[in-house]
């Protein structure tokens, strides 16, 4: 008899799991309001601020490239993340190598037309953890999910473009180079051919004499080859505290620097953001 009762009870039981299992799934018919609190109603679909696929059940497919945090500001107009990504953009001199928001040196990937393609891991991490050659910002998550947010918000979805492939080390340096043999030891900057010095004592001097670059000449002048010379002759001449020693230039050595320097600036392009067309 108690078997007869537990055979007759199992299927109920097992009935009653694939219902409640069934509850708790999400259907598709739900969308991202299945799992998650609606909020921003007015702005539309979920995917315009975070991206994914409200039409799928399964949360690794629904999540798929999802945006989280303060990068899924990007989508809403006014918002506190954006305003504090373009703050930071413009502190850490980005446009020094990459195009923003239509304007910068293109020495390496056009930020515009790329940031749309990265998953949100791969943008945490490139500002995080960045390459070789990139300075070390030190911005924590929550700071470069800002970046993000600003970055996305100017950036046009449509636009892609091949990878753009920039030579970060393992490269002979030019032995010609005034700069690798005078400033590498403790600066580094990124030119068209890839990158020149190896040193992480001085600043990175990419695009330094592009609009783009810190305006940290005395004065907050931009820098130009009459300031670079008149520096490296005595940087305490110029600032009474600076810890870099005099460099010893011959002329014909200045020129060529300073020529070297422009050319870490050639191929700036002006492109037009979604925001500006």
């Amino acid at each position: 008899m108690a078997f007869r009762r537990a055979f007759l009870i199992g299927p109920v039981l097992l009935a009653f799991a694939g219902w409640a299992w069934a509850r708790s799934e999400p259907s598709p018919e739900a969308g991202c309001g299945g799992c998650h609190a609606p909020h921003f109603v007015a702005r539309g679909s979920c995917t315009a601020c975070h991206r994914g696929d409200p039409q799928a059940s399964r949360k690794e497919i629904a999540h798929h490239r999802l945006l989280t945090g303060k990068a899924a500001e990007q989508g809403r107009p006014g918002a506190p993340a954006v305003a504090e990504g373009r703050r930071r953009v413009e502190q850490l001199a980005c446009r020094r190598c990459h195009v923003v928001g239509g304007t910068g040196n293109r020495l390496a990937a056009n930020l515009d037309r790329v940031a749309w393609k990265r998953d949100q891991h791969e943008l945490e991490s490139s500002i995080t953890e960045p390459v070789e050659n990139m300075p070390r910002f030190g911005l924590d998550e929550k700071q470069a999910e800002a970046v993000i947010a600003f970055l996305l918000n100017g950036a046009d979805p449509g636009l892609s473009e091949a990878t753009y492939r920039v030579r970060f080390s393992g490269a002979n340096p030019d032995r010609d180079s005034v700069f690798e043999a005078r400033c590498g030891g403790c600066h580094r900057a990124l030119g068209p051919a890839g990158p020149l010095g190896r040193g992480l004592a001085g600043p990175n001097l990419s695009g330094l004499f592009t609009p783009f670059f810190p305006a940290a000449e005395p004065g907050g002048r931009p820098w130009t080859p009459t300031a670079l010379e008149k520096w490296l002759a005595n940087p305490r001449a110029v600032r009474p505290l600076a810890a870099m020693r005099p460099v010893g230039l011959e002329p014909r050595e200045t020129e060529k620097l300073a020529g070297e320097l422009v050319g870490v600036g050639a191929g700036n392009r002006l492109v037009p953001s979604r925001n500006q067309r």
